[in-house]
């Protein structure tokens, strides 16, 4: 039993637990209570408001914890609403990139079935619809590619490649087309061999991609310049011309898929619109960057970074 002195003394300590116990309960009912309202006023769209907490208990870890499973499915549905509106912007053009050769097709061999075999505008009219069919086909290839590209469904042959060979070969390749458009083309390329690990058939339809490009963009008397080179712990290649350049705004979106340059000026120049598209994909399938710079009037350089292998090639 307690002596009488203890007594007192012993209410007043319970006492002030169950004031303690009160008190705490108090603040953990608040802290939840703002942690619900927090979690409804997001759910109502207003994402900006944080529920981060500075405590260090239980409470406090739940609601950093809530608070980082809020930012990643708010970071997953803009992701989901970005590749919505990039499938959506796709089907669009697709549907307009098919719809220009194929009426282009129906009306010149309508006009050639109305005016049969012996006008003087019969072989003319073919020769369009063939050409409008031959870019149909390289249409529906590239789109094949680049979906394959995405999906990474594209087998790539990995191995220890040499990007100065490639590049050689593919510029001797474009020495006759430059030489027919009157443009200047130099190569400039390292005695090292610069060997990275990727496939070489891809790396070489990027250089080709990137090279048809500058011939189609730099005028008579102009000049394409082919190099490679080393940065560090970097195979560089780079294209550069002195052609029409692109504009700021434009160089945002230049690897976007059927992205046009300036489609008044450029729309009759050729192209599906992919060829960058292309070009970047399987670039990062390389773990690699392909850039971009530009100037109007002045001219274009892409270039493209791949890891230098550690390998040493075979025999």
């Amino acid at each position: 039993m307690l002596e009488g002195g203890a007594l007192p003394l012993f209410a007043a300590g319970i006492a002030g637990v169950v004031v303690g116990a009160a008190f705490l309960r108090h603040r953990w009912v608040a802290r939840i209570r703002r942690l619900n309202e927090a979690l409804r006023v997001q759910r109502e769209g207003e994402v900006s408001v944080s529920l981060e907490s500075s405590a260090r208990d239980e409470l406090g870890d739940l609601t950093r914890s809530i608070d980082s499973l809020v930012r990643s499915l708010r970071e997953r549905t803009e992701e989901i609403r970005s590749e919505d509106e990039l499938r959506r912007r796709l089907v669009a053009n697709v549907s307009h990139e098919l719809r220009t050769p194929l009426t282009s097709i129906q009306g010149y061999l309508e006009t050639a079935v109305q005016a049969g075999p012996d006008s003087p505008d019969f072989a003319r009219n073919l020769e369009v619809c063939l050409r409008e069919a031959k870019k149909l086909t390289r249409l529906v290839q590239d789109l094949f590619q680049l979906s394959k590209l995405d999906t990474q469904q594209l087998e790539f042959q990995f191995e220890v490649v040499s990007l100065v060979e490639i590049a050689d070969q593919v510029g001797l390749a474009f020495e006759q087309r430059m030489a027919d458009k009157e443009v200047e083309f130099v190569t400039e390329f390292p005695d090292e061999a610069l060997d990275v690990l990727g496939d070489g058939n891809r790396l070489a339809q990027v250089i080709t991609n990137l090279l048809g490009n500058a011939a189609v963009f730099t005028p008579k008397g102009g000049r394409v310049l082919l190099r490679c080179e080393r940065d560090g712990d970097k195979a560089v290649c780079s294209v550069s011309d002195t052609g029409i350049g692109i504009g700021e705004k434009d160089l945002p979106h230049i690897f976007e898929s059927f992205f046009h340059l300036e489609k008044s000026r450029t729309r009759n120049l050729g192209g599906t619109g992919l060829g960058l598209a292309i070009c970047k994909a399987i670039v990062d399938s390389h773990e690699g960057k392909l850039e971009v710079d530009s100037k109007i009037n002045e001219g274009t350089t892409f270039r493209f970074a791949l890891h230098l292998s550690a390998e040493a090639p075979e025999d």
